[in-house]
């Protein structure tokens, strides 16, 4: 079906995947506030985010910043699976990316730690991957939040590692309200 319906478009396939991401990159960071502070997820193309960032946009991936006193730790992408998303990594480049952001007060990921309660999505009726470098990295560092997101309707939004408060944060499309961190 796939193969008939590529078929059927003028031109390279790719090419309209692009053309789809930019306007959807375009809308997403002109809603974006200033300063934000992003990484990316499994499906971003990331050569593309270039061209889309504004002024007080920061990309971070396998990087820290200090924010209110706080360290705070991205790590970006996904890791591989059968679905091919654009950004899947190795696992060792992963872990790599979560070793070099080393012990932060929050940190920020794509993906859940490789815990089967954050990783199944009630919706999709799968699990998806998350990654053992990040729950080996939390039980030694114990960062008092982990957030991130990657599964979109899990059956548990929050679990607790040690002191670290693990939160699904990007399933918000749920109940229409971003998560704030407040401290």
């Amino acid at each position: 079906m796939s193969r008939r319906l590529w078929a059927g478009l003028d031109g390279d396939p790719a090419a309209h995947v692009e053309a789809a991401a930019s306007r959807q990159y375009e809308e997403l960071f002109a809603a974006l506030p200033s300063p934000s502070y992003l990484t990316y997820g499994n499906v971003d193309i990331p050569r593309m985010w270039a061209s889309h960032l504004r002024p007080g946009h920061h990309v971070l991936d396998g990087e820290r910043v200090e924010l209110g006193g706080w360290s705070f730790g991205f790590v970006g992408g996904g890791l591989r699976t059968v679905y091919r998303t654009p950004n899947e990594l190795a696992d060792d480049i992963y872990a790599a990316k979560v070793a070099a952001v080393g012990e932060v007060d929050v940190l920020c990921t794509h993906i859940p730690p490789d815990l089967p309660e954050l990783l199944f999505d009630t919706v999709a009726r799968r699990m998806e991957r998350g990654s053992a470098a990040l729950l080996e990295a939390v039980r030694i560092t114990q960062p008092r939040y982990l957030l991130f997101g990657h599964v979109h309707n899990p059956m548990t939004d929050r679990v607790k590692i040690g002191r670290t408060e693990c939160i699904n944060v990007g399933h918000f499309r749920a109940t229409g309200t971003p998560y704030a961190l407040e401290w």
